[in-house]
């Protein structure tokens, strides 16, 4: 009889043991995966950034070019307004200084409504015209084609056509804001502006090696530091007195010379 209890003994300390062997084994199990499942979860977070790092370093965001006191400025274009001049005006007449962004949809819409109107009246010498480049879509948008049209412009503004490419850059803003412009468009609104020949091979090297992305950072810094509120924002300048101009005027050839002529008066 006592063997029996003996041998029964055994038999539930083996079973107990067995238990815990198994028990201990899940256990070291567990601890494996959820180990694992760790290294995975930070190989993942690391490859969700490091893609999104590649992402925007591979499209070129315009962020990467700092402002540059020594950055290459276009042919007319000095500091510290780093404007681009147009017109054949002098100081006798305000100054009308226009700050656009190229993936502005209002910036296109004031193009459509009186851009011609602007350029003619600084063709006649009644105003000095300043276009303001300014790319802070870019950062709203999450690309750099603001940047990269600006930058292209300045090419343009080197052989002689900143209207034509001003105006075609605008006339072919994607309906979809946030599209942007491929740099394909960029060099072939050089030949719609009417840039041939060795100009456009100079042009399009110009474009490739994103000459002015310096000067672009600068005007945008400056924009920053004038706290412009957005665009399309126009402003007359004529010494020390300066005047914002409404939008509405500024789309209304009437009201602007208007308000040009009232300006020059000091009223």
């Amino acid at each position: 009889m006592s063997g029996n209890k003996q041998s029964q003994k055994t038999t539930r300390e083996r079973a107990a043991q067995a238990r815990a062997k198994a028990e201990a084994e899940a256990r070291r199990r567990d601890n494996r995966n959820r180990a694992l499942g760790a290294v995975i979860v930070v190989v993942l977070i690391g490859l969700i950034f490091g893609g999104v790092w590649f992402a925007k370093r591979d499209g070129g965001s315009s962020s990467a070019v700092g402002p540059n006191p020594d950055a290459a400025l276009p042919a007319g274009v000095s500091g510290p307004t780093y404007g681009v001049p147009f017109g054949t005006g002098t100081d006798a007449v305000p100054q009308l200084q226009l700050w656009e962004d190229f993936q502005c949809p209002a910036c296109k819409q004031l193009e459509d409504a009186n851009g011609s109107g602007i350029t003619k009246l600084a063709e006649e010498g009644k105003i000095r015209l300043l276009w303001r480049p300014t790319t802070f879509l870019d950062q709203n948008l999450n690309n750099d084609a603001s940047a990269r049209a600006a930058a292209a412009w300045g090419c343009a503004i080197d052989a002689g056509k900143a209207h034509e490419y001003h105006t075609t850059v605008f006339a072919n803003q994607p309906a979809q804001e946030g599209t942007g412009y491929t740099d394909a468009q960029l060099l072939q609104f050089g030949k719609d502006s009417g840039i041939t020949g060795d100009a456009y091979t100079t042009f399009e090297k110009c474009v490739a090696d994103n000459t002015y992305a310096g000067w672009v950072a600068n005007s945008y810094q400056q924009f920053q530091d004038d706290a412009v509120p957005g665009t399309p924002a126009g402003f007359l300048v004529m010494g020390d007195r300066k005047q914002e101009v409404p939008t509405a005027t500024l789309a209304d050839q009437s009201k602007l010379e208007q308000a040009i002529q009232d300006f020059a008066a000091g009223s």
